[in-house]
């Protein structure tokens, strides 16, 4: 629970701080555009409610990848040798999967393809989202082993 809290509040900060700076209103758009996945463009229009809901799909997405990696890391044991290595590629995959199947899929808007941008991408999603789970979860289970 704390890999999947930790992960998923540092990606949105850092989402939000990054991509939208402290205005609260185009936080709430970056929200929205979480919640266009689901709804298409009328994610837009629906004010609060869509904010919520992306945010509420943001932390679904962030769960999901915490218990992929927590399946992960009981099966392939050789995944605890190298915490820090292990949530690096963790990071990458992860922007693989969303960038290349999750996000096709859904019904987000996409411009074309931007390697700048995409880069700092998977960098958000290493530091937010590899590394958390994979040191908080890699710990756990070390401290777990050695009780």
């Amino acid at each position: 629970m704390v890999a999947w809290l930790l992960a998923g509040t540092l990606d949105i900060t850092t989402a939000i701080l990054y991509y939208v700076g402290p205005s609260s209103a185009r936080a709430a758009r970056l929200l929205q555009g979480i919640a266009s996945g689901l709804l298409g463009a009328r994610a837009f229009d629906g004010g609060v409610a869509t904010a919520f809901l992306g945010l509420a799909l943001h932390y679904l997405i962030a769960l999901i990848w915490t218990l992929v990696f927590l399946v992960a890391i009981r099966t392939l044991g050789a995944l605890r040798r190298q915490l820090i290595l292990t949530g690096i590629a963790y990071g990458i995959i992860v922007w693989v999967v969303m960038n290349l199947v999750v996000l096709p899929l859904s019904k987000v808007s996409r411009g074309p393809f931007q390697p700048r941008a995409a880069a700092t991408a998977a960098t958000i999603l290493i530091l937010c989202i590899g590394l958390p789970i994979s040191l908080v979860i890699g710990r756990h289970l070390q401290d777990e082993n050695v009780a």
